[in-house]
This record gives C-alpha cells, structure tokens and sequence, in this order.
C-alpha cells in the first residue's frame, strides 16, 4: 500500500507564475533528486493552477495579474500555485525521505533553493488516503 503526501505551495511575492513554474521544474526538481536520491518518491506530480492575465480581487498583490480559472469559487479560494502529490512506497520510505530532508547539508539547501521562489511561510503539507477512483464505464 502506497504512502501519500500532498503539499500546497505559494509563489515568492512579486515572481510570475511562469518564472515559479520554470524554477520549480529546472531547478528545484532536479536538485531534490541529486539530494535524495533513491529516496525521492516513486512519483512527484505537480499540478500548477492554470492563470491568465487579468485583475482578480485576491487579498495577495502579486496574484492580481493572473487570474486563476475557477469555475466554482473566488479567487482567494485558490490563491496557492501549485499543488503537489508525492507518492512513496508505504509509510517507511517517507520517513526515510523525511529524515534525509532533517540533514543539516540537505536542508540547507533545499531552504536555499526554497527562498528564491517559495513562499515558504504559507507552505501545507499533509498525509491523505488511498485515492477512491471512479472510472467511466465501457461502451
């Protein structure tokens, strides 16, 4: 049985969605992995709000130039950028995963790499369930 950990991640203030994305995917990706290693999750997904130009009535300044597509809710509804799932083997290898993240050489710098482009004071993370899967049916 897999083990499930998801984050919500906010933009430093004043970075585009664009330049946090092309950071989170150039940079910090493949700097996590070189540190990890054989202990990086067996996947990482990251799902980035679509945003398009325009103005909201978001509280946060640097999200009033990219509107986020929402079909139900507001804006400050869905004010994070990017939301993460790291699936690992079971509960063991996240622990392993976590307590490599606790290395002083480790941390350091992935904090490093984290204060170019994350809000770190907004970041949530959480353990979830096994997904509840419902499929189309055949034809």
């Amino acid at each position: 049985m897999t083990y499930t950990i998801v984050a919500f991640i906010w933009r430093k203030a004043g970075l585009s969605p664009a330049d946090f994305k092309l950071h989170y995917e150039t940079n910090h990706i493949p700097l996590l992995l070189s540190l990890m290693g054989p202990l990086f999750p067996l996947t990482h997904s990251r799902f980035y709000l679509e945003r398009g130009p325009g103005t909201t009535s978001s509280l946060d300044a640097s999200t009033t130039s990219y509107a986020p597509v929402i079909y139900v809710g507001t804006p400050n509804d869905f004010d994070y950028d990017v939301y993460c799932e790291l699936v690992f083997e079971d509960a063991a290898a996240f622990q392993a995963f976590h307590a490599r993240l606790q290395v002083l050489e480790v941390a350091s710098k992935i904090a490093e790499d984290e204060e170019k482009f994350i809000n770190r004071q907004k970041l949530k993370v959480a353990a979830v369930d096994e997904p509840m899967v419902t499929t189309r049916p055949s034809q």
